[in-house]
């Protein structure tokens, strides 16, 4: 199934590459669907990301909106690295799409940080040609060159290996720098560029893309004077925009439109196009849709909020206030469901030592190293990870086989004792103690768990410690 799903993937990708976007969009569907039934997230995010890129691709915003909060929470609860860059480069897409421009650019810079991290090429090219087009929003032309040149480079690599897509890559990137060459009076290298564009083998595939070059011939003659023509085109791209539904694009178009109407004083054309702006203007407040974005980044920040409340600053796993607000819920869902819980204790043998003769900043380092093991470690597991105080953590695990936990534990163990911290051509191993209690589908209270298994701890540490020792109450 996930060679199946990862070639689905492939299969998508190349279908957006030739603009055959209504097909791609029902195989993500179909593809995301059987994803979810497989718990395979690793290929449903990324066709969760492809579908939410195609809504883009048809001027879709509407359910671009709607999917986002579900694809935000997936990539909390199951993403990489990858799927963050994902993530913000959609972010990206929707702000600059209801017109929030501080953040349309705060998201594009977060993606092709991880992008740079990740050395995606192909996000690369991507972020750094919206980057251009937003900086030449913002006034700044130099840096909209500079980031153009950039992408430029960038998709001469992705050209190499997948050069369908650099030629649609190369296309937006043309379109944006169009802009700044006509902004700055350079109209030969403007045209240039759109012409490219226009003559492309691969742009009848494409409306979006085209759209944007039908405009830039507008705004090219609307710089030069040329002002019939510039009604012309921007009426092409209009009406383009409209056969596939893409409002903002469409409301942008008409606004230039307008301006443009206004200075030949085509009053009739004026009293048509101005209609139809103020009824497209209507329609996508009635569809809210930057309400709905502020709202989303609201119960963002709330949720910030909540998690700092919950979790610890330093190693990002929880914090003893959830011990005391949310863990005996948890323990009540695995009485309910009859599973075998599980309370760990550990800590780092000689941790003091750490910070008086290396300093504190190789003892924090030694505490995120640690948390960093426990999550990976814990990863697929139904377990909380806990910092209780200093160098002591406190892991929570439930499952239905209790011969399962014991084995686990000892892996957790001897998986923690491989890490090391390397600082400055040293190497430091990680040395922990352990004490676990497993309940016996009887007995789930915290208190007495955490007590045995804090026992066991120390039972550990006196057996010679980097040790652990186990039981059942």
């Amino acid at each position: 199934m996930e060679l199946t799903l990862e070639e689905l993937n492939k299969t998508i990708m190349e279908m957006r590459t030739k603009g055959r976007l209504t097909e791609a969009l029902n195989l993500a569907e179909q593809g995301l669907l059987v994803a979810l039934e497989n718990d395979n997230h690793k290929h449903g995010l990324d066709l969760f990301f492809q579908k939410i890129l195609i809504h883009h691709a048809l001027g879709d915003t509407l359910s671009m909106v709607s999917h986002i909060h579900d694809y935000e929470a997936c990539c909390q609860k199951y993403g990489t690295t990858k799927d963050f860059m994902n993530y913000y480069l959609v972010m990206s897409l929707i702000y600059d799409l209801v017109g929030v421009r501080e953040k349309t650019v705060e998201m594009t810079k977060k993606s092709i940080e991880f992008a740079t991290q990740l050395k995606d090429i192909k996000m690369l090219v991507r972020c750094y040609s919206n980057l251009c087009y937003l900086e030449v929003e913002n006034g700044c032309y130099r840096e909209a060159l500079n980031a153009a040149f950039i992408a430029r480079n960038y998709n001469k690599e992705l050209a190499k290996t997948q050069p369908e897509l650099a030629k649609l890559q190369e296309i937006r990137i043309n379109n944006n720098m169009a802009d700044v060459y006509i902004l700055e009076g350079d109209f030969d290298t403007g045209q240039a560029l759109l012409d490219h564009t226009l003559n492309s083998d691969i742009i009848q595939n494409h409306k979006r893309e085209k759209v944007a070059a039908l405009f830039g011939y507008g705004f090219l003659y609307e710089h030069q004077q040329k002002l019939e023509e510039a009604v012309k085109y921007y009426k092409q791209a209009i009406d383009l925009a409209q056969s596939y539904g893409d409002n903002p694009i469409t409301k942008r178009v008409m606004r230039m439109l307008l301006n443009v109407l206004y200075q030949l004083d085509y009053r009739n054309e004026i009293f048509d196009v101005q209609r139809a702006y103020i009824e497209l203007t209507e329609k996508m407040s009635a569809d809210n849709l930057l309400q709905q974005v502020m709202n989303l980044d609201f119960n963002r920040q709330k949720e910030k909020l909540e998690k700092r409340a919950l979790y610890d600053p330093l190693t990002g796993v929880l914090n003893r206030h959830f011990l005391d607000s949310e863990l005996n819920d948890w323990l009540k869902e695995a009485q309910i469901s009859q599973q075998y819980v599980c309370v760990i204790v550990l800590d780092i043998d000689y941790f003091k030592a750490y910070n008086d003769k290396y300093g504190h900043l190789l003892g924090d380092m030694v505490l995120q190293l640690l948390a960093t093991g426990l999550r990976d470690f814990l990863r697929n597991e139904d377990a909380v990870i806990i910092r209780y105080g200093g160098d002591e953590f406190i892991v929570c695990l439930r499952h239905d086989n209790k011969l399962f936990i014991n084995d686990f534990i000892k892996e957790l163990h001897a998986y923690i004792l491989t890490l090391k911290v390397e600082q400055d051509f040293d190497s430091y191993p990680l040395k922990i103690s352990l004490g676990a209690c497993m309940n016996d589908q009887e007995n789930y209270e915290y208190i007495q768990l955490f007590k045995q298994a804090d026992r066991n701890l120390y039972k550990a540490k006196n057996n010679g410690r980097a040790n652990y020792v186990i039981s059942s109450l």
